[in-house]
Order: structure tokens, then C-alpha cells, then sequence
């Protein structure tokens, strides 16, 4: 870093401090449901930028409180840990983070309703008001970059930070997509004295593209002098953040989908061509125990809050070893009881990245479906994987493997599987798995499979909630008792979460539910 950045960093964070402290204070307000909607939505939509930003000292510690609600709105407990479980990558049936309602076999709705528990309501108004406030903190800085305010009067600074602010939009449009049936898209030169539409998630992600695209534009254009700063004990430059910005789109488009016949649909051709400008270091920003934290603590075993959370699901158990079963046995209600408890360690990860518990504390009554003898152990073994992820040590949020995997994915849906199979040979499959090769001969079906256990097993408690993502893509609605390791999701999960109740209020429009009885897929209102 420049010597004056450097000199002016501990006073930003300072500031920041006080800044994040007061829009948590709002977050919990908003997902608490004490009143403050007017209040809550003037702030995200209609901010007084002549206040907020008058000076070029101004717009770095504006655009910084932005990453961090970016930041745990996406990568916090809420949605995290419950999205996960209804992807069977976790179980935990306990009632924190709305994890047992998620977990309910047969799947049940989610239920979005203003008077609904306050914890069960973030799952959707913590990724909700995270990104939105996220953008509100762009549209303050481009709007401010757009009317005078600077740094160095348009220079290489300024346009660092204008390069920051688009890809900050960028991947909050980007995960509204991809949480969310629809989206807000708001900018800067948005007239908010008008009802803004809805966007559908389609609408959405694509915008979330076009600014990624925008962000590595403008750091090509800047050159050397360019630096990112944003991401807690993250710096990186011009080439690194371009890598990143490219990551980001090829995941928002590959993952966008929500069922097989969307999946086919995918510009594949388009998430080729960022994967291939992708990552090829791992992406961790470093956790600091207040406002860079994450899910993470919550899942992995000898750490954070200790055995008694979340386990991973025996589906993946089965993915490990296929003569396990897909689905913990009931044995309360006849079904006979677990052979072999003790997964036989055909991957060498079994061993490496889990570690094995004899007993289960998880009460029988909640259903022995939430059964596991396994926790993720990966941050334990790997100090280069994860600290603690809430105090200290690095959060996986964009692994090079990823980038390595949607080029795969990518790869073998343009019909060009030996250069896809390449890819999968000289990855984590061989190197930490220990695994055979895959075959040049092996079908399209054999190599698809092993992208997906590579995405089920290596990217395990990395990206929030890929399973959930990919699950929904890569296979037929499962009934809960006829469940495969590596296959979609449950019948009557939710597919995509609904815009909050207290948003659609605010506008006057009904709120409505996803998954359950009444939708089988996940994606049809009701």
C-alpha cells in the first residue's frame, strides 16, 4: 500500500467502527420489526448524500461500511446455516437460524410473515437490507465521484474507488439474484421518488454482471496505482481484483439457475470466458470477532461455539462413502439401525477435512433424519483453510478450486469434455482427494458427477450456500426418503426466498411463500 493510504488507514477503520455500529443498531430494527420501516427504507433508498459525503476524506469509509454490510448480509448466519441445512450439506436441528423449520423432512414453506419469529424472519431481511444498504453505499460514492467530490481530482484514486463501487453493486445485485425471486435495482441515477419495480432474478444477475464488467474496465484502465482495500486483511491489486470480478460473474451466472431445464439455459459460453480470467489464488477475508465474521463457526468442529451445532449431513456422508446410507435411519419408527456408523475412507479427505463422533446429541424426537456421526474438521488440520471464523483467521468465500470447477462445469456443457476432464485430473480430486483419475473415455453423466462431488466435498464450507445453489440446478426434486448423495434438492424446499413481508408493506403488495406441500419445486408464489 502507498505510504498515505497506509497513514490514513487506522483513522478510516476507526471511523468505519462507529459508522457499522450504527447501521447493525438499524438491521436489527428492520428484521426485529419494532416500527422503523420509514425510517429503515428512506435510509436504503433516499440517503442525503450532501450529508454523508461532502469531501473526498468522505468516500473511502463510506464505500468500506458498504463491503461489511455486503459482507454479513451474505455471509452470516442468516441465510447461511438454514439455506445449507435445506441442502442437506449440514444438519442442525436446532431452532436458531430457522435451521429446524429448514430441515423439516417432508419440507415445509417458508412462512413470510411479518408476525412470524424474529430470528426465522432474518433469513430473508439479513440478505435483503445487507445488500440493499450495501448498494446505498455505492450509489452515495458514484453519485458523490459524479458531482465533484475527489480524492485526486478523477486521478488513479478516485477511479479505484469508483472501480470498488461497482463491483460492490455488483455482487450484491448478485446475491439478491441468487438468494431471491426478484430484486431491487437501484443506482445511483435512480429517480426514488418513483415506485421502483421489482427486477427477477434474471434481471438482476445480469445487472450484477454488467457492473462487475464495468469494475474491471475501469481498473484496466487505471493501471498500476491500483489498489483494493475493502475486504478485511485483503489487499489486492489491479490483477487480482480484475481475477475476483471475473470469479463473482461466472459464479452469479452459473448458479443462477433453478432447475435443470434453467440450467441448460445458461450462457455457458459467457461464464467460460470469466472463469478462464478467474481466480487462481483463494479468496478469505480475515475474521476480527465484530464486524468480519461468518457462518462458519456455527459448522466446523473444536472451534467457535463448540459440537453442539451443526453437523454434516449424512447425505454427504454417503457421497464420501457410497455404502452409507443417503439418509440417517429412523430407528424409532422401524427402520434398522446404521451398520457402520464409521464411513470407510475411499477419499482421503474422510480422514484430512472430517472427524468422526461416536454419538449423536441431536434429540430423537426432532427426527433421527438430523442424525450425523461427522463434523467438518478442515479449519483444524488446514490452519491455511479457516481460523475460527469469528474471531480470527481467514473466511473462504471464493476459492481458486471454484473458479477451477465452473470452468469444468462450463467446459463440458460447450461440449469440450476432454478439455473438462483435464481440468477435474489436475485439481483436488487427485491431489487431496487421492482419487482415480477420470477417464478421457468417461461419459458426459460420469464427468458431470464428478464436478458435483468436487463441489459437494472440496467447496464444503467455503462459498455460503453453493449446495444450496447447486442443488437446485443439477437434478429432479427428491422425495425426502428416496434421497441420493449428489442429487437435487428435497421436494418442497425452497428454491428461492420470498422479498420480506415487511418490504412488500411497505409497498402495499401481499406477502407470499415458497416451497412445501403447495410447491413441490421451490419457485412457484402462493
Amino acid at each position: 500500500m502507498p505510504d498515505a493510504r497506509q497513514g490514513t488507514l487506522e483513522h478510516l477503520n476507526t471511523i468505519i467502527k462507529y459508522m457499522n455500529a450504527i447501521k447493525i443498531i438499524l438491521l436489527f430494527l428492520i428484521t426485529s420489526s419494532i416500527g422503523c420501516k420509514d425510517f429503515a427504507t428512506e435510509n436504503l433508498n433516499n440517503p442525503d448524500r450532501n450529508k454523508v459525503l461532502s469531501s473526498g476524506s468522505d468516500l473511502m469509509p463510506v464505500l468500506q461500511n458498504g463491503y461489511v454490510s455486503w459482507w454479513q448480509g451474505v455471509h452470516g448466519a442468516h441465510p447461511a446455516i438454514a439455506l445449507s441445512v435445506a441442502a442437506d450439506a449440514y444438519s442442525l436441528s436446532r431452532s436458531d437460524f430457522g435451521a429446524q423449520r429448514f430441515g423439516f423432512e417432508p419440507r415445509t414453506f417458508y412462512n413470510n410473515r411479518s408476525n412470524e419469529d424474529p430470528d426465522y424472519k432474518k433469513i430473508v431481511a439479513i440478505p435483503w437490507y445487507g445488500c440493499l444498504s450495501a448498494v446505498s453505499s455505492a450509489n452515495d460514492v458514484l453519485f458523490a465521484l459524479d458531482n465533484g467530490v475527489s480524492l485526486d481530482k478523477g486521478g488513479a484514486q478516485d477511479q479505484a474507488i469508483r472501480a470498488a463501487a461497482h463491483f460492490l453493486r455488483g455482487v450484491s445485485w448478485g446475491y439478491i439474484g441468487l438468494i431471491f425471486d426478484q430484486g431491487l435495482i437501484v443506482k445511483d441515477s435512480t429517480d426514488i421518488t418513483q415506485t421502483i419495480p421489482f427486477s427477477t432474478y434474471k434481471e438482476t444477475i445480469l445487472a450484477a454482471e454488467a457492473e462487475l464488467n464495468e469494475a474491471i474496465t475501469i481498473t484496466e484502465s487505471i493501471g498500476m496505482n491500483f489498489l483494493h482495500i475493502y475486504f478485511n486483511g485483503v489487499r489486492l491489486d489491479g490483477n487480482q481484483f480484475k481475477q475476483l470480478s471475473h470469479s463473482y460473474a461466472a459464479r452469479f451466472l452459473a448458479q443462477m439457475p433453478r432447475t435443470e431445464a434453467e440450467n441448460r439455459e445458461v450462457d455457458w459460453n459467457k461464464v467460460l470466458a470469466h472463469a478462464e480470467k478467474g481466480l487462481n489464488f483463494n479468496f478469505a477475508p480475515i475474521a476480527d470477532g465484530k464486524f468480519w465474521t461468518s457462518y462458519h463457526q456455527y459448522v466446523f468442529a473444536e472451534t467457535g461455539q463448540g459440537p453442539l451445532w451443526a453437523r454434516v449431513d449424512q447425505r454427504l456422508i454417503a457421497a464420501l462413502d457410497p455404502n452409507q446410507p443417503a439418509r440417517y435411519p429412523e430407528v424409532s419408527k422401524g427402520d434398522p439401525p446404521l451398520e457402520k456408523p464409521m464411513a470407510t475412507p475411499i477419499d482421503a479427505r474422510l480422514n484430512s477435512d472430517f472427524v468422526f463422533l461416536p454419538n449423536n446429541n441431536f434429540p430423537v424426537e426432532r427426527g433421527e433424519w438430523h442424525f450425523s456421526h461427522y463434523k467438518h474438521n478442515r479449519n483444524i488440520k488446514d490452519i491455511t483453510f479457516a481460523g475460527n471464523d469469528f474471531s480470527d483467521g481467514p473466511m473462504p468465500a471464493f476459492r481458486a478450486v471454484d473458479n477451477d470447477l465452473l470452468k469444468a462445469e462450463a467446459l463440458l456443457r460447450l461440449n469440450r469434455k476432454s478439455e473438462a476432464v483435464n481440468v477435474i485430473n489436475a485439481g483436488t480430486r487427485l491431489m487431496r482427494g487421492t482419487l482415480p483419475p477420470v477417464s478421457a473415455g468417461a461419459s458426459d453423466a460420469v464427468v458431470l458427477k464428478a464436478i458435483w462431488y468436487e463441489r459437494a466435498i472440496e467447496l464444503l464450507s467455503t462459498a455460503p450456500m453453493s449446495l444450496w445453489f447447486d442443488r437446485r440446478r443439477n437434478g429432479e426434486r427428491l422425495e425426502y426418503d428416496r434421497l441420493d448423495a449428489l442429487g437435487g434438492l428435497q421436494i418442497g424446499t425452497p428454491a428461492h426466498l420470498p422479498v420480506p413481508a415487511e418490504e412488500l408493506r411497505i409497498r402495499i403488495e401481499k406477502p407470499y411463500n415458497f416451497g412445501g406441500e403447495r410447491d413441490p419445486t421451490g419457485i412457484v408464489k402462493f
